[in-house]
């Protein structure tokens, strides 16, 4: 009885495992689009140090919890530190030019005094949803890739949750350019007007520092707790902790007392404005030959140039000429009863 020819099988032979799924390259496909709530991506460290985390819009600021003053105008410098409410701030981007943000972490908080204890922090923190490119190098510092920016919501949902978290606030960033509000003003299509401090300009004004200081050697200098570097709420929380803490050695070695102290020495530059490129210099054409009238003919010779330039094997081509030449006059020299028929 015939049997059937057997299927072919794809089985790897015995003692060898089956291969893998094939590795994808190029881009990431398939990212889900953005969504309408925060994602968090570490969360604060204690309940107790934020109890109010991500909160929702109406409740951004419950009972008035650290409340601006709701109009938009800017601080006056009299005013008193301990009256003052401030948020650091600290964004993640694509790594490359134009600079994308893919986190956003803030926190708002406040100096207090030694009667007045400070009150409990709000804590923002979200990724953001992006279809550009990041960086290989910047997704090694911070950890993040495509796939986890799916249902984050958009730049524009991130910047206005931070601007209501901000309203009537102090801005501090550990970034001597403004580079982290320069981000969020973009992103906001306004300029921000909160004034905005910077720790590394305090820092350098109290140390004596020529260099910028980087955020996690200041933690070591001033003893402070960085949970999480290159984690943007992380990076948020320890940028507010130093501000407290070289605010603290201001009032005690600089009486700073109003909010015109800190900007005299903490204020970050204006925004650097990128010139124009300079437009090509196109060297004009030559003027064209004049021609000449109209009028009887006339022969034009042209001037004598230098030679063509010899080509390789001209000597070769040249030799077979020449021999040709010599046999043509040879022929002619010979008599008429030598000559070849």
């Amino acid at each position: 009885m015939d049997r059937p020819p057997a299927e072919p099988t794809n089985d790897p032979p015995a003692g060898q495992s089956a291969p893998g799924p094939r590795p994808r390259r190029g881009r990431e496909r398939g990212v889900g689009g953005p969504g309408e709530r925060l994602v968090a991506r570490l969360g604060p460290a204690a309940p107790e140090l934020a109890p109010f985390h991500n909160p929702e819009p109406p409740r951004l600021r419950p009972n008035g919890l650290l409340a601006g003053n709701g109009n938009g105008e800017r601080i006056p410098e009299s005013t008193g530190l301990t009256e003052l409410s401030f948020v650091a701030l600290d964004c993640e981007t694509t790594g490359h030019f134009p600079h994308r943000m893919v986190e956003l972490g803030a926190v708002r908080f406040q100096l207090g005094d030694d009667q007045t204890s400070p009150q409990g922090r709000i804590s923002l923190e979200s990724l953001v949803h992006t279809v550009d490119h990041i960086n290989p190098y910047a997704r090694r510092v911070h950890g993040i890739n495509r796939s986890m920016l799916s249902g984050a919501p958009t730049l524009r949902q991130v910047a206005t949750a931070f601007d209501d978290l901000a309203e009537g606030a102090v801005l501090v960033e550990h970034s001597a350019d403004g580079f982290d509000t320069r981000l969020v003003s973009r992103a906001l299509g306004k300029p921000l007007t909160n004034q905005h401090l910077d720790t590394s300009r305090i820092a350098g004004f109290l140390f004596q520092l020529k260099d910028t200081i980087g955020l996690e050697r200041l933690c070591e200098r001033l003893g402070v707790t960085h949970r999480s570097p290159h984690f943007a709420l992380a990076d948020a929380e320890a940028t507010a902790d130093c501000f407290v803490k070289l605010v603290r050695i201001g009032q005690e070695e600089f009486a700073w007392r109003t909010l015109g102290d800190l900007v005299a020495v903490g204020l970050p530059p204006p925004p650097r404005l990128t010139p124009k490129p300079r437009p090509r210099r196109v060297a004009p054409a030559p003027p064209a030959p004049a021609l000449p009238e109209e009028g009887p003919a006339t022969t034009v010779i042209a001037a004598a140039g230098p030679g063509r330039r010899r080509h390789r094997g001209g000597r070769g081509r040249r030799g077979r000429a020449e021999t040709g030449t010599a046999a043509a006059g040879t022929e002619a020299e010979l008599p008429e009863a030598q000559r070849p028929a």
